[in-house]
Order: C-alpha cells, then sequence, then structure tokens
C-alpha cells in the first residue's frame, strides 16, 4: 500500500473513532446534562449536553481512568426507570474525584429551588425495592440535587445507595429528599456501608428514614461518618439510623423534628454518641431499637448520649411560600434557624 495511502486510511479511522456517540473523549473535566435539550448522542459538552444521567454513567464507567470529572446537571425532571450505577474502577483519591452537581448550586448568585435538577424515580419495584443512584465506589461527592420518591405503593425505596465493600468517602450535600406515604414515597433517603459517608446541609422531608449508616465492611465498625447542618422533619421511622457505627460518629447542628423516633439503632448497639448544637423536639421517643422490617421498641437506659446544647422543647416552622428563596427550609426565626442547617452552607 502506497504511504500517502496508509496515513489518508489511519486519519479516516481516527476520525470515526473519536467522532462515535458519547466518545470517551469528551470525558474529561466535566460532562454537561440536560433532561430537555440534550441528546445522548451529543459529547456531553456545554453547548451539546447529554440527556440522560444514564448515558452519563456509561461515559464515566467505560473510561477506565479517574480523571477529576464533574457531572453538571442542568435544571429539569430527571425520570428514572431503573437505577443509575456508578463502577468507575479507576484509583479515585480525596482530591481526585468524581462530584455528580446541579449546574446551578444553591450558594450560587441568583439560586432559586426551582433551578433545582428534580430526580425522580419510577422504577418497578422489586423485592430487593427501588433505587435512584448507586455508588459503587470510592471519593464521591453528589450535591445540590432535589429528589422525590417511588410512586410505586408499597415499594422500599432508597434514593442513594452505597453498599459494596470496600468502598469509602461519599459525600451528600446540599440536597434535598421529599417524600409522600401515599404518593412518592421514600423509605431511605441515603444508605451506606463503611467509612467516610458524609451527609452534610441536606434537607429530609416526609421520608421514612433520612439517613442509615450501615454495618462497616464484613460486619465491622464504620468510621469517619457524619452528619452535619441537616433539616430532618416528620421522619415516619427516624431521623438518623446507626448501625455498627463507630462512636467518632459526628452529630451536630441538626434540626430534627416531629419524627417517630429521633434516632435508630441495631439491636444491641450501645455506642454512646454526642449530639452537639442540635435541636430535637416533638418527636415520639429519643432513642428506639430497629430491623430492616422497621422499629420495634425503644432504647432502655443502658443507651446513653452526650448532649452538648441540644434543644428539646418547641416548634420548628419551615417556610411554605414556594417563591421564597428559602422554601420548605427553616423559617427566619423558627427554633434552629440560628445553627445554620439546611441547604445553605454559606449564611443568607
Amino acid at each position: 500500500m502506497h504511504e500517502t495511502t496508509k496515513v489518508i486510511l489511519i486519519l479516516v479511522v481516527s476520525v470515526v473513532c473519536t467522532s462515535q456517540p458519547g466518545s470517551l473523549l469528551a470525558w474529561g473535566d466535566s460532562l454537561h446534562v440536560d433532561p430537555t435539550g440534550g441528546s445522548d448522542d451529543n459529547q456531553g459538552t456545554e453547548d451539546k449536553p447529554l440527556r440522560t444521567l444514564y448515558r452519563a454513567a456509561v461515559i464515566v464507567n467505560q473510561s477506565g481512568k479517574a480523571a477529576p470529572g464533574t457531572i453538571r446537571l442542568a435544571p429539569g425532571i430527571y425520570n428514572l426507570d431503573r437505577p443509575v450505577v456508578f463502577q468507575n474502577t479507576g484509583v479515585y483519591t480525596k482530591d481526585n474525584r468524581l462530584t455528580i452537581s446541579a449546574q446551578h448550586q444553591p450558594d450560587d448568585p441568583g439560586w432559586k429551588p426551582s433551578l433545582m435538577p428534580t430526580i425522580l424515580s419510577t422504577e418497578s419495584p422489586k423485592i430487593s425495592g427501588t433505587y435512584s443512584i448507586k455508588v459503587n465506589m470510592s471519593h464521591v461527592s453528589i450535591s445540590g440535587l432535589r429528589f422525590l420518591g417511588n410512586p410505586s405503593l408499597g415499594n422500599y425505596h432508597a434514593v442513594i445507595t452505597r453498599t459494596g465493600v470496600g468502598h469509602r468517602d461519599l459525600l451528600i450535600a446540599q440536597c434535598v429528599f421529599i417524600g409522600d406515604k401515599n404518593g412518592l414515597d421514600i423509605n431511605c433517603p441515603v444508605i451506606g456501608i463503611g467509612d467516610e459517608l458524609i451527609v452534610d446541609h441536606c434537607v429530609f422531608l416526609n421520608c421514612h428514614a433520612s439517613a442509615v449508616f450501615w454495618d462497616g465492611f464484613n460486619g465491622t465498625v464504620g468510621k469517619g461518618n457524619a452528619m452535619r447542618y441537616c433539616i430532618i422533619y416528620g421522619g415516619h421511622i427516624a431521623g438518623v439510623w446507626t448501625c455498627q457505627t463507630s462512636e467518632d460518629f459526628v452529630f451536630r447542628n441538626n434540626v430534627v423534628a416531629n419524627c417517630k423516633f429521633a434516632w435508630m439503632r441495631k439491636p444491641g448497639d450501645r455506642q454512646k454518641y454526642t449530639m452537639r448544637n442540635c435541636v430535637v423536639t416533638n418527636c415520639h421517643a429519643l432513642s428506639g431499637y430497629g430491623r430492616e422490617s422497621g422499629p420495634f421498641r425503644r432504647t432502655g437506659e443502658n443507651v446513653r448520649f452526650v448532649r452538648d446544647n441540644v434543644i428539646e422543647d418547641g416548634e420548628v416552622s419551615l417556610e411554605q411560600n414556594r417563591n421564597a428563596q428559602n422554601y420548605f427550609q427553616l423559617e427566619k426565626g423558627s427554633l434552629g434557624s440560628d445553627l445554620g442547617a439546611g441547604l445553605f452552607a454559606k449564611p443568607q
């Protein structure tokens, strides 16, 4: 074959391979997703976004590298009829991580609740329940998103799960989880096995249990976990649920109101946890024991908490004006409004 012909052939093959829909060459600093203006035949750039979170996950999972990356979600409704699974096998680190975030974050100038991407699950329920996002990898952040439940009655919908052995460092920040047990039920917004599950500046409304810090790896104690600056309102089961979680668990600057139990434990767990700078009010009981099927009794005197500046009496009020920037946040002047709990990491 003539040398010139070889060169032309190589160039043609190169162009064809790099111009395929969703080419891995599009995976650089960020992938953009827009449920109304995007297409999964696009490259995922800002001017040519993808349409679905599924396609973004495929590109991330197939990249085989741990390049720092962000999946940016434009405002709109993301209908998930099956779980979105992230399982890139690249070696990520705390500083070299995967971030799944809203295009507009709550602390951005001009932000308003209507700009939050809304994740809706319509997956058919199975024996194991339904899921929105499964994180089967370490060093992941999810921020600025609003999650609704699943309309199938009787399901055990969990929104964000991390159940694989050996994974760590999952940050859930500035997200809203809104449940309705008669319509869009959320059984468990966040559930994670192992170490370093951090839930920060999130709002949980009318869910069964806000965050479940499940067992450690192979029955070991989970370490480095935290829940801070969160609002948990109307929990049908519990505000927070710990299972074999180390006593280094950080629980501070949270508002827990109108829940059945403020805190749920795995039967037999007697760790002494600390509540610091919190409001815990109008709950049926402070703590109880529960299994996967739900709570079954209060804990006894042998289970104690260290209370450091905890208010346990009074009413919590949420903003009901849909046009307000702090819609479904604590009303100005409400009990607990001085704790910094809610979506905004920066003082408003």
